[in-house]
C-alpha cells in the first residue's frame, strides 16, 4: 500500500462570531476563548479534527457502509482488533488500536492579520488593538420547557469576531490504496488513495466550528490553498476533478 507524505494548507474564515473555548473563567468573563502566549486568538488543532473526523464518518458511512465504532469505546476496538482492516477514518485520524501519522496543527492568523492589531502610534506599543478580536456577550440559561431564565444562571462568554483568517496545515504520512480515477489533465498520472479522497472531501464540507452552533456561531468556510504529495504539488484542477467521483469510496471495502 502507498504510504504517502502528505501537506495540505488551508484557509478557515468564520462568517459569524466563533467559541472555542478555555474552560476557565477570568474575571468577569465566565468562558473566555483560547489564546496564543502572543494574545492572539487561534483555532486548535484537536479542535479542528475532532470536527474534520465527524464528517469523514458521516461520508463513509454513506459511502462504504462500513461500521464505525466510536475512537473512544475500548471494548470494539478490542474486539474489532486483527478481525477486519482498518476503515478509512481509521487510516486518517488513529485508533486505540492503530495510532494516527498525521498532524492537524492549530490554525493561526497570518502575519498580515496580527499587523492590523498593532497601534501606529509608536508611544503606545504592539498589539495596542488586540481586543478588537473579541467580542463579549452576556446571556441567561432558559429552561426550556417553561421558557422561563433559570435563577442564577446568568454569564457571560467571548466570542472571537467574525471575518478573522486563519491558516491552518495537516502534515504526515498517509497510508492507503490508491484508487483509479479520471482527471482533467489526462497527462496527468496522481491518483488520490481512498483516505485522501475522503479528507479532502471532508474538509470541503466542512461549516461549523466551536461551541453555541444552535444559535449560528460558529460558521465557516474552509478552503484548500495547496496539496503536496511526497513533496510534488498537486493541482488544483487535478484534486477538484476527484472530488467529482466520491462514489468511488463505495469500492474501500472490497479494494482498500
Amino acid at each position: 500500500m502507498p504510504n504517502d507524505r502528505l501537506k495540505i494548507e488551508y484557509d478557515l474564515t468564520f462568517a459569524t462570531p466563533f467559541h472555542c473555548g478555555t474552560g476557565i473563567r477570568e474575571g468577569l468573563i465566565d468562558r473566555t476563548v483560547v489564546r496564543d502566549d502572543g494574545g492572539y486568538l487561534y483555532v486548535p488543532g484537536s479542535t479542528i479534527k475532532g470536527v474534520l473526523r465527524e464528517h469523514c464518518e458521516q461520508l463513509a458511512r454513506m459511502f462504504d457502509q462500513q461500521d464505525i465504532a466510536s475512537p473512544h469505546d475500548a471494548k470494539a476496538a478490542l474486539l474489532g482488533l486483527g478481525t477486519r482492516k482498518p476503515s478509512m477514518v481509521t487510516r486518517i485520524f488513529g485508533s486505540q488500536n492503530l495510532p494516527g501519522t498525521l498532524s492537524f496543527d492549530n490554525a493561526l492568523q497570518d502575519e498580515d492579520s496580527l499587523r492590523e492589531y498593532d497601534s501606529r502610534e509608536r508611544d503606545t506599543g504592539k498589539g495596542k488593538y488586540k481586543g478588537l478580536q473579541v467580542n463579549v456577550s452576556t446571556q441567561v440559561r432558559l429552561d426550556r420547557p417553561t421558557r422561563t431564565a433559570i435563577p442564577g444562571a446568568l454569564y457571560t462568554s467571548e466570542y472571537g469576531a467574525s471575518d478573522i483568517l486563519f491558516k491552518g496545515t495537516i502534515l504526515g504520512w498517509l497510508e492507503c490504496t490508491a484508487i483509479a480515477i479520471q482527471t482533467t489533465d489526462q497527462s496527468s498520472a496522481e491518483t488520490p488513495t481512498y483516505s485522501l479522497l475522503l479528507l479532502l472531501a471532508g474538509l470541503q464540507i466542512m461549516e461549523w466550528i466551536g461551541g453555541n452552533k444552535s444559535t449560528g456561531k460558529g460558521h465557516c468556510t474552509c478552503t484548500i490553498k495547496s496539496i503536496e504529495v511526497n513533496r510534488s504539488a498537486v493541482r488544483e484542477d487535478t484534486w477538484k476533478s476527484w472530488l467529482n467521483q466520491l462514489d468511488q469510496l463505495a469500492n474501500y471495502s472490497r479494494e482498500g
